[in-house]
């Protein structure tokens, strides 16, 4: 056998005698354990409420030497403004009434100073309201210049009257103009008015857009119209949700002065806080649910398990203070919790518990043998104890392993998780067998054993042994079938496919990704001068897959002598244009008294049979007139204010803006805005260069091929395609090194520490055929790995060495010949481990939120293949084996 195997049996026997005077002692001062216990979690839970801190920054998930985090670092020192945003975005089927919401919007967001350390919104910049019209095509500003100049006779009426009255009077004046064979085209303000009417008509919300009248350089396709403002509120990271003051503020203020109401816009709310602060708040929501389901589920398993209500609530009381001493050794070891440490809880709960089922099961398998209680207690502890610490060993190992990696925020997971378990294991061996001893479980002996079963279910559980060849060959061939699925299962790194689809903040997000000119997923590149921006955005533009580059030297418009001479003639045939109508508000019989002469008028055009689009006005006028005139005073005067509320509301709005747009001064790279100039070049004179993709990269194949086109052709490349597809590479990666390391610890630890070195290839072959066969189901049923959903691995990895560990040590343990591995309480302990395992967290495959949705799936699949391998294929591998070791 060797000298090195003699030294460590002669180990592990003085490992259990001391063990055993440990137990013998615990029973003996069991009431000053207890208070031990009791203080000790009292303290720690003081402590830890004062220590423990939360960082909800998901920044710093990942280290800070990577080569694309130090360029995320370099753009966010450089342009912090970018940092942290909330994107309210304003959105209407008429750009009218978007710019209208966000004009009444803005000025609310910007007194908020104590809520919001910046605020930019483009279109309130002076230059853009002065000088927006040279922004537009040549061919644009003369086409809206010959509108305006074709309307503008008529123009002045309205511009003075802003109500029925004057809007009438205006057409009545057009009318007159084309009875007298002028050329004018009312077509498209007259289709808008029979638009209106009908709306009206229906009591249903519309808004003329006199925007689109005027034909500003307005793309006419377009069925939703956006403006933008880009807020950068005060964050506090050791909240759970540091966004929540902010955007509550803002849906509070929209909601209360009514600006979407009124103008008839919608105000969505998306960036980086929004969709983290959602994100938070549907996982928040979801796990409330799955813990109460949880605590129900994992109680009635554990209660029908270990058949003690008794034996229950001391292992969740084992289990509780365990958990405390955890958390307090995080508060010690890492101070704050990231949104992947804090799983640390969870996944104590997941693995912890199986220490006390296996410690109470065997206990309780004891005393039906017709052991005392002492007895019950200190053999339960020598013949589990070895493979409680090599159970809490190995996981351990799997835990420690991603400490080195790069992916911190699974780093500190594991150091926080991998403590755990030794802290699970000492609680167990202390503080249970304390309790026990105080409060002792009275059963009458039985007989216990495959002999005293049933038949058909002594069948079923001799079975593995009785056709082992059967079994061998049925779980390889399934392997080896799964095995191309496996190999097929991807990293979903888009972090949208993440979160409940219904949250707004997402919904927006992923309109905005289809719209080229608005996709919030751009390449960064963060240039040294002035002329390596111009040699980089050479290279962009070459690129297939960039539909363009925007950078500051963008916003200085071309052509502009020739369009400045056109704004000038546009404003000495415009005119001056009142700030504020001259006319006051009308009363209901003024305006019903507008829509009868008009009416009259255009029965008694003869152009209107000339004119489609006239007559149809026509007809609806007078059948309107005739309806109005029928009801009563006050629901006539409501249909008459809807009906000018949707012909003139924007108008005002418009008019101030040609207004501006008419005082246009040529744009120069100084007489940019600072506000403007700081967002695309830094303080240390580097500029910064955005590049478009031509594809829509919410799909990741798209993405990828955007990502590597431009990190070939400029490696300095960021923004949040780069790091979504970099943080998965990484994440990935970290799992790849840690899995490999841990594996390979493991198998040497189980081949050091177990009696017959061949028992490590025992369990370490079914739980990679567990492994392969997971990824298999999973590609099967459309479930990818994602940044959630790997957190379950060490969790898998840890039960499933556990479960073959507590096969394994049973086995050798049992009487030769003995097929009844699977009647055994250890049998039963692997059982109902994975059931509370899957009853606690599995039935997050209900959540909202697809992240924590998908991790439920991936474990309830995952613990399955795990225990038909453990409690299957396993057993199988064992029949015919010698069953007794030379020691334990």
């Amino acid at each position: 056998t060797g000298e090195p195997v003699n030294r460590l049996q002669n180990l592990k026997v003085f490992a259990l005698e001391w063990l055993d005077r440990w137990i013998v002692l615990v029973q003996r001062y069991s009431a000053a354990v207890i208070v031990m216990f009791v203080l000790l979690a009292g303290a720690a839970i003081w402590y830890t409420s004062g220590h423990l801190g939360m960082n909800t920054n998901t920044k710093d998930m990942l280290s800070r030497d990577l080569p694309w985090r130090k360029l995320d670092l370099a753009y966010e020192k450089n342009f912090p403004q970018y940092s942290d945003t909330i994107l309210v975005v304003v959105e209407a089927g008429t750009p009218d009434q978007a710019l209208d919401a966000a004009n009444r919007l803005y000025p609310l967001l910007l007194a908020k100073k104590d809520l919001f350390n910046s605020v930019y919104y483009p279109n309130a910049l002076t230059i853009f309201r002065e000088s927006a019209l040279l922004y537009l095509s040549r061919h644009e500003l003369q086409d809206l210049a010959d509108n305006l100049a074709a309307i503008q006779p008529f123009l002045g009426r309205l511009t003075h009257d802003q109500t029925l009255r004057g809007l009438f009077n205006m057409l009545t004046d057009a009318i007159d103009a084309l009875d007298r064979g002028d050329d004018i085209d009312l077509d498209p303000l007259v289709t808008q008015l029979n638009l209106a009417l009908a709306a009206t008509e229906a009591q249903r919300p519309y808004r003329v857009s006199w925007h689109r009248l005027m034909g500003a350089g307005v793309d006419t396709e377009k069925s939703v119209y956006r403006e933008f403002i880009v807020l950068q509120p005060n964050l506090d990271y050791s909240t759970l949700l540091p966004g929540k003051e902010a955007i509550d503020w803002i849906r509070n203020t929209v909601r209360q002065t009514g600006i979407a109401a009124q103008t008839g816009a919608d105000v969505r709310l998306t960036g980086s806080v929004a969709l983290d602060y959602e994100e938070l708040v549907s996982v928040t929501r979801g796990t409330a649910l799955a813990m109460v389901l949880a605590f129900f589920t994992v109680s009635v398993i554990m209660l029908i398990g270990l058949g003690s209500l008794r034996l229950v609530l001391m292992s969740l009381a084992t289990l509780v203070i365990g958990l405390v001493l955890t958390a307090a050794f995080a508060a010690v070891a890492v101070g704050n919790l990231n949104l992947i440490s804090i799983a640390f809880a969870v996944l104590y709960i997941g693995l912890g518990v199986d220490f006390a089922v296996h410690f109470c099961l065997r206990y309780r398998e004891l005393l039906f043998n017709g052991n005392a209680n002492a007895d019950a207690i200190r053999k339960s502890s020598v013949n589990i104890g070895s493979s409680l610490f090599l159970c809490a060993s190995t996981t351990a190992i799997g835990f420690f392993a991603f400490v080195p990696t790069a992916y911190q925020g699974v780093a500190e997971l594991g150091l926080i998780s991998g403590f755990g378990m030794f802290i699970s294991l000492a609680v167990t061996l202390t503080l249970l067998p304390a309790l026990l001893s105080l409060l002792p479980l009275r059963v009458d002996p039985r007989p216990t054993g495959i002999s005293h079963i049933r038949p058909f279910m002594r069948r079923m559980l001799t079975f593995p042994f009785s056709h082992a060849w059967f079994v061998r060959i049925v779980s390889i061939l399934l392997a080896v079938v799964l095995l191309g699925l496996a190999s097929q299962l991807r990293f979903d790194f888009n972090l949208l496919n993440m979160q409940d689809p219904d949250n707004e903040s997402v919904q927006t997000f992923q309109a905005l990704l289809k719209d080229r000119d608005t996709s919030p997923w751009t390449g960064l590149i963060l240039t040294s001068n002035r002329d390596d921006a111009l040699r980089t955005i050479a290279r962009m533009k070459h690129l297939p897959e960039v539909d363009k580059t925007l950078w500051l030297e963008d916003f200085i418009p071309d052509d502009q002598d020739a369009k400045l001479d056109i704004i000038n003639e546009m404003g000495l045939l415009v005119g001056d244009i009142p700030a504020k109508p001259q006319v006051p508000a009308i009363s209901d019989d003024e305006r019903m008294t507008a829509l009868r002469e008009f009416t009259d008028k255009l029965s008694a055009s003869g152009a209107v049979t000339r004119n489609p689009p006239l007559l149809a006005l026509q007809q609806n006028m007078r059948r309107f007139t005739d309806e109005l005139a029928a009801m009563p005073t006050a629901e006539r005067g409501q249909r008459l204010a809807a009906l000018e509320s949707s012909l003139l509301a924007s108008l005002p709005g418009r008019l101030q803006t040609l207004r501006a747009s008419l005082n246009a001064h040529e744009i120069t790279l100084d007489s940019l805005p600072d506000a403007l100039r700081e967002r695309w070049l830094s303080p240390e004179g580097r500029y910064l260069v955005e590049v478009y993709p031509k594809e829509n990269v919410e799909d990741n194949a798209a993405l990828r091929r955007f990502v590597q086109a431009v990190q070939g052709a400029d490696p300095r490349v960021i923004g949040t395609p780069v790091i979504n597809l970099e943080a998965s590479d990484a994440v990935v990666l970290a799992f790849e090194e840690a899995f490999t390391t841990a594996l390979i610890v493991i198998g040497l630890l189980l081949m050091v520490l177990l009696s017959r070195k061949r028992d490590a290839i025992y369990i370490l072959v079914p739980l990679l055929m567990a492994a392969v066969c997971t990824g298999g189901v999973s590609e099967l049923f459309g479930i990818p790995l994602n940044f959630a959903n790997v957190i379950a691995l060490p969790l898998l990895l840890g039960m499933g060495v556990d479960s073959g560990i507590h096969i394994i040590h049973r086995f050798r343990a049992g009487e030769p010949g003995d097929r009844g591995l699977l009647a055994t309480s250890s049998a039963r302990a692997v059982v109902i481990s994975a059931l509370t395992t899957i009853g606690g967290m599995g039935n997050l495959a209900f959540s909202s939120h697809t992240g924590a949705a998908s991790m439920g799936k991936l474990l309830t699949i995952g613990i399955t293949m795990t225990l038909l391998f453990m409690l299957v294929f396993l057993p199988s591998l064992l029949a015919g084996t010698p069953e007794r070791s030379r020691a334990r």
